[in-house]
């Protein structure tokens, strides 16, 4: 909508992975730093915490692209799986072919393999991404695997990368057992109030091919700090919707009309009543059990085709590969649209799609959403669904179709 009006070459504030996008605040080079040493050290477990939107996934691609071939790298992304399923993910990330699935036989070509890296002189990382919402018997089995150890070194550097929580869950496990393994800890702050104009004008700078465009006044900052917390994803949101808001009024300015009426129209509390208002953890993975996951519900022509759980904070939907929810749907963009898990709710967001995206028969670019909402995207017919995760969470396994599939 706004990228030519602003011309700009691409649309500086999606929320995709894009590597080029990367900012790195003071906290996030902290992060980096401690990153870079722990993914080359045997020394036991590593935690690395941040809150939604952070940068945390950004910032272990950035350390793990710049990692020695003599460290072999196992990255676990879905991580609502049960123990036996947590493991074989393990040997397939590490290009092992178990002959078995049970968790015995897995544990031992976990073992057997780490030893001949060993021999070989190679250090092997597992990293666990999205480890907040493990389960606490998968915790243990992480426990043992980081237990494993020759000569005096352990087989296996272990590096769980979740929110806050994360530590909640640690300290309240039985005897505070994997804890006491946790040899370094870092959390990655927000940006600050002096870091936020840079990001901003550095998105802006990378959408536009290097031209330096100085489209937000210097004194908006303070009032994006209060609403955003210096959280990148929030910025992003944020900053996308007075770009709307501005390209709508036909001006070339961002004001502070612009902010009022993105924060109106997102309808965001400040940030600290956000964090005020959202549900405390508890020690048993509160993301997780709080209540059933909602399910998304895919259809064309009527027809059942499949099953997503949304289990991650942030689900990517197109025609694109590699996407998290793939439509094969010649009227669905690359990207379109993407799920994102906020503060204790589920939000759609169009991605600026030739299309477009429906909800119950309304275009939308941004919108909450509430169970029974059917999502109109080409000729595919998306439905969230509440409390459908209870009713299929005995397939488990070998899965037949119609069915329930963890995001990737």
């Amino acid at each position: 909508m706004y990228r030519h009006f602003f011309e700009l070459a691409e649309y500086p504030f999606q929320l995709t992975a894009d590597a080029r996008y990367f900012f790195q605040g003071q906290g996030h080079m902290r992060a980096r730093d401690y990153l870079n040493y722990i993914l080359r050290e045997r020394d036991g477990v590593a935690l690395i915490t941040g809150e939604p939107g952070i940068g945390k996934t950004m910032l272990l691609e950035h350390a793990l692209a710049d990692l020695d071939a003599d460290i072999v790298v196992g990255r676990i992304q879905q991580t609502l799986l049960t123990t036996t399923e947590f493991l074989l993910a393990i040997c397939l990330q590490l290009g092992m072919k178990p002959f078995q699935f049970n968790k015995t036989v897995l544990i031992d070509e976990i073992q057997r393999f780490c030893q001949l890296q060993h021999a070989e002189g190679k250090n092997v990382v597992l990293v666990v991404d999205e480890a907040h919402n493990l389960r606490i018997d998968t915790l243990e089995e992480i426990r043992m695997l980081a237990k494993l150890e020759r000569n005096g070194k352990r087989l296996m550097q272990i590096v769980l990368v979740g929110q806050p929580t994360l530590r909640h869950m640690l300290s309240s496990m039985r005897n505070n057992s994997l804890s006491q393994m946790v040899r370094l800890t870092c959390q990655i702050e927000p940006l600050g109030k002096s870091e936020i104009a840079n990001y901003i004008e550095y998105r802006l700078y990378v959408a536009s091919n290097g031209v330096d465009r100085g489209l937000f006044p210097s004194e908006l900052v303070p009032a994006i700090m209060r609403y955003t917390g210096g959280v990148p994803r929030l910025i992003n949101l944020l900053s996308d919707m007075m770009m709307i808001v501005a390209c709508m009024r036909k001006s070339q300015v961002l004001d502070r009309a612009c902010l009022n009426t993105a924060i109106k129209t997102l309808a965001w509390p400040v940030y600290q009543k956000r964090i005020r208002e959202m549900p405390k953890a508890v020690e048993d993975n509160k993301f997780v059990q709080q209540r059933p996951l909602p399910v998304l519900e895919i259809r064309q022509h009527n027809q059942i085709v499949a099953r997503f759980l949304l289990s991650r904070e942030r689900m990517r939907i197109g025609r694109e590969e590699g996407q998290d929810i793939r439509l094969d749907d010649r009227r669905a963009s690359r990207q379109h649209a993407q799920i994102l898990y906020l503060f204790g709710s589920f939000f759609l967001q169009d991605l600026n799609s030739t299309n477009g995206t429906y909800v119950n028969g309304q275009r939308v670019g941004w919108h909450a959403i509430s169970n029974k909402d059917r999502i109109r995207i080409g000729h595919c017919l998306l439905e969230f669904q509440e409390g459908m995760a209870e009713e299929l969470s005995e397939v488990t396994g070998e899965i037949t179709q119609p069915k329930l599939v963890a995001v990737k």
